[in-house]
């Protein structure tokens, strides 16, 4: 009796030259067709099911990670990765924490032994704490005219811009003194709110020609 090997299937070929004529089709399209369903058997469709996209965390805050996949029967096995550099691991189930804030991308790859796999994203939004200080740095100052400057910073982290400037000089820290303007005579209207960022730029006019200012930057994330 002579036999066809399809795959794991072992097929008794009068038996397929029956169903094929039950079929009405071909022996040789029967087979195809046996082995297209073994094809697809064989894929792998990835899900992650949590977090859920669009979801809000803040930094430190532990995001639960759940993945699944469906089309294969084979042992599946997950790999997770972060946009921002995050260490990634392996497995269905974990969990991640992370230290900045933005807008995270987290990807699970899911395989199984045949080497078929698949792919699946999803975006979180990570706020900054309430007790997370942004670090400013580089600040520097450029464009001086008579009546006006544009001074820079930068942040570590998304944050807001704001300048407070006076003609006489406030030794300490701001938080020695009272908010908002901890001492100083003038600010400028706080910027970035909506949209905080990293790269700070604020623009002074209607200064005194011929009168030194002091100033001080701050940001809020």
């Amino acid at each position: 009796m002579k036999i066809i090997k399809v795959f794991s299937y072992i097929i008794d070929k009068k038996v397929m030259n029956k169903f094929a004529k039950i079929a009405g089709v071909s022996l040789a399209t029967l087979v195809l067709a046996a082995f297209s369903a073994q094809i697809a058997l064989a894929a792998v469709t990835a899900t992650i099911t949590s977090p859920v996209a669009g979801s809000t965390y803040n930094v430190g805050q532990t995001v639960n990670l759940a993945a699944a996949s469906s089309g294969t029967n084979l042992t599946v096995n997950y790999v997770w990765s972060f946009s921002d550099g995050t260490a990634g691991f392996t497995g269905q189930t974990g969990s991640v924490a992370f230290s900045t804030p933005g807008t995270k991308t987290i990807t699970v790859m899911a395989g199984d032994s045949s080497g078929a796999n698949d792919v699946e994203t999803v975006n979180i939004t990570v706020n900054a704490t309430a007790s997370q200080k942004p670090v400013i740095s580089n600040i520097d100052w450029k464009d001086v005219t008579q009546t006006g400057v544009t001074i820079t910073w930068d942040t570590n982290i998304p944050a807001t811009s704001r300048v407070i400037y006076d003609t006489v000089s406030h030794p300490g820290t701001p938080d020695s003194a009272a908010a908002p303007n901890f001492g100083y005579a003038n600010s400028t209207t706080e910027a970035d709110v909506t949209t905080k960022v990293t790269n700070h730029s604020v623009t002074i006019t209607g200064l005194a020609p011929g009168t030194k200012y002091y100033f001080r930057v701050l940001s809020r994330g």
